[in-house]
């Protein structure tokens, strides 16, 4: 191997990178072979630094003693930190769980190890300990411009998630008082992001200056979801006071949300739902918060915008797309389902909310047709990828009758074109095929003074054609924030087997317990019908 010159030997550990990218623990056992294999991978190996449970845990540390020198001298390689506290549990969850397994013994033992480890206290850790800890890391490693936060991930919980809205909230203020000469954050990706965390922090003057502090310089932003609270005074006002908070990163180009709350019935082209299932405002409390009004910003440099798992109201997405019209050039929908409601009273309102709306015919007033809207208001979009879009239907009524409504799945050009192709190609304005009937298909905007801009423009060819799977095209970096929630680095990808054997030891005991209670629960209606 000396007798290779540097350049080729540059060249090979380099594809070994590559090799290994999903492999980090190998590829760090590499750097052991020579002085020479540490000296090219160590850039590499330690581009992210992680802090998750066992290094702020109080029984562990002291097993396993941190060692500071090790992190100082790894400290000016880190470009991104992975933060991993998915399984910190709240105390309203393990209070939950106490109070329902009161009659298991069998379960005293899984309740109290969550109260006393896995809960933020005096035994485990403290929000203390974990921003002294944070700031260190963030102290030898001034080059990090890029944080990925996995916040707790609980299951069962009810109120304030507590837990949840102290990690988040020293975060953001580690990461404010950061020494002046670091670099400053470019990139975040927050995981279970809670609303109630969200409305928490916008009360405290103080974490609202340190959030601004934190995304002053924000370039790609990373949102995943989850509501804990109904009402709609909670939702109106969780919805502001997230879009003031993505507001605050004036400088962000590229956006991605994720919405952990919205129902798994995926590859279903409409879904309904009903009275019997759900109120009309739970149903609307499903919706991904939009934005209603632009932050003050307005964010203008947003280039990129993803919706991935979400269902929406369509005034809230025309709402969005009209904000971000001007600057908006990559449009990702993954997963995006679209609220309709359904009266027997008002058929003739079924269309009212359409993904690419009605041909030949304008939009009525107060009819969301989305594609056509986004033609008339000059969206300058240069790719538009989409991937499973559909309808979610509320049928109004006590009971509600069944409905052949098919809104505008079928293809009028009769060439049996998925809904997700032809959403696409109006958006960019493709011009249509003939109708069966050789007659014209045409996309109208509201208003015949914007046929001259709203109107298809372009003939058509494949690649404008919404025909492959969205996860296929973020796998070659089409959209910035999504690539991000998978490798903070852009390299590894972010894994922490400890925190997924955990979250399933946590879900394994619990369902231990309900298998046990509803066992005592059964004996107790036999004994009683034995008595009768």
């Amino acid at each position: 191997m000396d007798k290779l010159p540097p350049e080729i030997l540059l060249h090979i550990l380099e594809y070994t990178v590559v090799a290994f990218c999903t492999d980090k623990n190998n590829f760090l056992k590499l750097r052991t072979t020579c002085k020479l294999f540490d000296v090219v991978l160590r850039p590499f190996a330690l581009r992210t630094l992680q802090l998750e449970f066992t290094r702020l845990d109080k029984s562990e540390r002291k097993l396993r003693p941190p060692d500071d020198d090790a992190l100082r001298r790894a400290g000016p390689f880190c470009r991104a930190l992975y933060l991993d506290m998915m399984v910190v549990r709240d105390d309203n969850e393990v209070m939950l769980l106490d109070n329902l397994f009161s009659q298991v013994p069998a379960m005293d033992s899984f309740v109290s190890s969550l109260l006393h480890r896995y809960c933020m206290n005096e035994t485990s850790f403290t929000e203390i300990d974990y921003r002294d800890q944070l700031g260190l890391m963030l102290e030898y490693a001034p080059k990090v411009t890029a944080v990925k936060l996995n916040l707790p991930f609980q299951l069962a919980s009810t109120g304030q998630y507590r837990a949840g809205t102290m990690i988040l909230g020293n975060t953001f203020k580690a990461l404010a008082q950061r020494p002046e000469e670091s670099e400053t954050l470019k990139t975040l990706v927050l995981e279970n992001l809670c609303d109630m965390s969200v409305v928490s922090l916008w009360r405290n003057p103080q974490d609202v200056k340190n959030i601004m502090v934190a995304l002053a310089d924000l370039t790609h932003l990373f949102l995943s979801v989850r509501r804990n609270e109904e009402g709609q005074a909670h939702t109106i006002n969780f919805r502001n006071r997230l879009w003031e908070m993505i507001g605050k990163a004036e400088k962000l180009e590229s956006l991605c949300l994720v919405d952990l709350d919205a129902e798994g019935k995926h590859g279903w082209k409409i879904r309904t739902s009903s009275q019997a299932h759900c109120t009309l405002e739970e149903w609307q409390f499903r919706c991904i918060p939009t934005i209603r009004k632009p932050p003050k910003s307005v964010l203008p440099n947003l280039t990129y915008l993803e919706l991935r798992q979400v269902e929406v109201m369509g005034c809230g997405l025309l709402s969005v797309f009209k904000c971000f019209a001007n600057s908006l050039q990559e449009l990702y929908l993954d997963t995006v389902y679209l609220k309709t409601v359904y009266s027997a009273d008002s058929p003739q309102d079924v269309h009212n909310t359409l993904w690419i709306g009605l041909p030949n015919k304008r939009p009525p007033p107060n009819h969301r047709w989305v594609a056509t809207y986004l033609r008339q208001i000059r969206a300058q979009l240069r790719v538009c990828r989409v991937f499973s879009l559909g309808y979610d239907q509320y049928v109004m009524g006590e009971e509600p009758l069944e409905n052949n409504v098919t809104y505008d799945l079928e293809d009028p050009c009769g060439l049996q074109r998925c809904l997700e192709e032809r959403f696409a190609e109006v958006v960019m304005g493709v011009k249509q095929p003939a109708a069966p009937d050789d007659s014209a298909v045409v996309y109208l905007p509201e208003e015949e003074e914007q046929d001259s801009w709203a109107l298809a423009d372009c003939d058509r060819t494949p690649s404008v054609a919404a025909d492959e799977p969205l996860p296929a095209s973020l796998k070659t970096g089409f959209s910035p924030a999504s690539a991000w929630q998978r490798s903070i680095d852009g390299q590894f990808p972010n894994c922490n087997q400890f925190t997924l054997n955990a979250l399933h030891g946590f879900a394994d005991n619990a369902y231990k317990g309900m298998t046990l209670l509803n066992e005592l629960s059964d004996r107790g209606v036999a004994d009683s019908s034995d008595s009768d």
